[in-house]
């Protein structure tokens, strides 16, 4: 019996953190009180950032990855705009947060050992203080999956240490009555489906490569149009 059917390939994964994705922005657009809705949403942003530091791993040019998550996270950008409805302020979106986490570990495997600690800092500090969708936070997760990838316990671990602090930051921020720091505990629930990863692609061809980049803008589109709509 070939036990690796019970665990999940890259496109399982995927499939369950756009899924997740999907409820969290309904949520956020239609049913904001709802916060088990948000706290569903919190397994796709583990599994997007480990994927990351997979498909760096995989990838056979990094330089058209990294293009392609840049093209994206401009497309994506007016949209996720609309949704999140902050006047006066850019929240760039969580492609450029994925992107930066891709630098950061391109710049941790080929930079001299001066930009392998300075660039992946710089990154985390400046997507955090540019109000990047995950910030600082997303990525360092990203870094943190790609220096354990050999070592389940100890990617599980730094993870979970992250997140925790992450939790800590928003209860700070916020206060005990601010539900964001309870919600940001909710990550957590990603790591048990990244752990069954069996290192296989599963489905691929050219439109599972190009799906999850479309995805990201459409399903925002289409529920920006269901609001406008309905409302």
């Amino acid at each position: 019996m070939d036990i690796t059917r019970k665990y999940f390939d890259s496109f399982q994964l995927k499939m369950i953190a756009a899924c997740a994705m999907a409820i969290d922005h309904a949520a956020h657009l239609f049913f904001p009180t709802e916060i088990y809705m948000r706290c569903i949403g919190r397994l796709a942003f583990p599994i997007f950032a480990f994927l990351i530091a997979e498909g760096y791993r995989r990838t056979g040019d990094v330089s058209r990855y990294m293009l392609r998550l840049f093209l994206f996270a401009l497309i994506s950008q007016a949209p996720y705009q609309l949704m999140v409805g902050i006047p006066g302020s850019i929240t760039p979106n969580v492609m450029f947060t994925l992107l930066f986490g891709l630098l950061a570990i391109y710049t941790i495997d080929k930079g001299n050992a001066a930009a392998r600690i300075l660039i992946p800092a710089l990154l985390a500090v400046s997507a955090q203080a540019m109000a990047f969708d995950h910030g600082g936070f997303g990525v360092l997760l990203v870094i943190a999956f790609y220096l354990t990838r050999d070592s389940r316990s100890l990617r599980n671990i730094s993870a979970a240490i992250l997140i925790l602090l992450f939790s800590t930051y928003y209860l700070a921020y916020g206060g005990i009555n601010n539900t964001g720091w309870l919600i940001v505990l909710f990550y957590l629930a990603a790591l048990p489906a990244i752990s069954l990863y069996n290192n296989k692609r599963g489905i691929s061809n050219p439109f599972t490569k190009w799906f999850f980049y479309i995805f990201y803008p459409s399903h925002i589109i289409i529920l920006l149009i269901i609001r406008r709509f309905a409302g």
